[in-house]
């Protein structure tokens, strides 16, 4: 559902290889998603066969209640790092609050860029 958060509406095709999960779990996932009403799928504008998935309104709720939920845990587990370790690793905390940006992601090596390799 984070995928979807972050990339929707997007093809089922995509979030396999965003997530790294293999099209037939992504498709059965999706199934029990779209079962418990929190993501919705509808056939792409461009290509009538591609299904695009969706978070429904219920699925955005249920994404953004565990997201806050999951950054306040992060948030304790950080302020429990002894100050020395933490300017350790303070680079790290830091590149990790920046806003997702999905084409930064694409363009790494190993990722894709418009569905094309490289």
């Amino acid at each position: 559902m984070f995928c979807l958060w972050l990339t929707a509406p997007v093809e089922a095709k995509k979030v396999a290889e965003l997530t790294g999960m293999s099209r037939a779990a992504v498709s059965a996932l999706v199934a029990t998603l779209e079962r418990d009403g929190l993501v919705a799928k509808d056939r792409s504008l461009d290509d009538g066969r591609a299904v695009q998935l969706s978070l429904t309104a219920k699925g955005l709720q249920a994404i953004t209640s565990d997201f806050h939920a999951h950054n306040s845990r992060e948030r304790e587990w950080a302020a429990a790092v002894p100050s020395k370790l933490g300017s350790a690793i303070s680079p790290v905390v830091t590149a990790s609050r920046r806003p997702f940006d999905i084409d930064e992601f694409e363009g790494r090596p190993g990722g894709t860029r418009h569905g094309h390799s490289g």
